[in-house]
């Protein structure tokens, strides 16, 4: 009986040991957990007087080199605002930033300006396009094409959908194919859509501008031409489109240009200088330059009301 009574004691130590040992070890894992908390960017933002939110949202998307850069500059709403934009590129983080401290404009502006490197000078800078890109190369005030380049299978547009001398218009086949479809499309709602120009080598861009610049000068010429080497004519993806019989000037009163705004994008071609893009574009509207990128790229250009440069920033390049 005596030996019972022992043993219930100790067990009874022995529970009220592992109970204590039990607490000890869970003030001493909420401790280091602390500790360890009070380390994290989360903290020391909160810490700095950020809000909760904001520095846990901040701690989740920039890595320690960003975040020490927040972390020793005052407070403000600008880089989270940075980051939830929808076309944030990580890498142009301190570009964006500043270039804010450079301009009056809004973050969407920024952004935009920035990826599309429109916040510099046209032509300075400027680097060789990707070409292996096909459809999705990008070519404007920014990159370009060597003088030699010439697209793989071109093919003749013929007089029925095209003006000019018999020959003298050309197009990848892709972009020609495309065109076909958008055609006969177009015409069973009774328009009749021509090519007006097409394919253009090095040679006759250069002098296609010279003809601008020495007529209007170069502020106009640029505005309205692409420098030898910055055309997308170059490429072979792009067409001037126009309703049989309307010029540059009537043609975007017209229904078939209407049509083709809404429905372009079906067939893989985009309207590459719209209005109201001319600052990301470096062009004037120009209703009737359409350029081939197929189906994907073209309805996300459309529905999203962006242009071909914020597109291949963001997705292609």
């Amino acid at each position: 009986m005596e030996g019972k009574k022992h043993n219930h004691k100790g067990l009874v130590i022995a529970i009220i040991l592992i109970a204590l040992i039990s607490m000890g070890t869970y003030s001493f894992i909420k401790i280091k957990a602390k500790l360890d908390y009070e380390k994290t960017y989360e903290y020391k933002l909160i810490n700095k007087g950020y809000q909760e939110s904001d520095a846990s949202k901040l701690a989740k998307i920039f890595k320690d080199t960003e975040l020490e850069y927040i972390l020793n500059n005052e407070i403000s709403d600008v880089y989270l605002n940075i980051a939830n934009d929808k076309y944030f590129i990580y890498d142009q983080f301190y570009d964006y930033l500043n270039y804010k401290q450079e301009s009056d404009k809004d973050i969407r502006e920024v952004v935009e300006r920035v990826n599309t490197k429109t916040n510099k000078a046209y032509y300075e800078d400027s680097t060789p396009t990707d070409v292996s890109k096909k459809e999705l190369m990008l070519v404007n005030k920014y990159t370009y094409l060597d003088e030699t380049y010439e697209p793989e299978e071109l093919v003749t547009i013929p007089p029925t959908y095209s003006y000019g001398e018999i020959g003298s218009q050309k197009a990848t086949q892709s972009t020609y194919d495309a065109f076909l479809d958008m055609w006969r499309a177009s015409h069973e709602q009774g328009y009749y859509l021509m090519v007006n120009s097409s394919y253009r080598t090095h040679e006759k861009q250069q002098a296609v501008y010279n003809d601008y610049k020495k007529s209007y000068g170069t502020t106009y010429a640029d505005s309205i031409a692409a420098r030898p080497g910055y055309s997308e004519h170059q490429t072979g993806y792009t067409l001037d489109i126009f309703e049989q019989g309307t010029s540059q000037k009537t043609f975007p009163q017209t229904d078939s240009y209407k049509w083709l705004v809404e429905n372009a994008h079906k067939y893989g071609f985009i309207q590459r200088y719209p209005e109201d893009k001319e600052e990301i574009t470096g062009y004037n509207f120009e209703s009737w330059h359409y350029r081939y990128v197929g189906v994907e790229a073209a309805t996300y250009i459309y529905e999203n009301n962006i242009t071909f440069d914020e597109y291949y920033a963001y997705f292609v390049k």
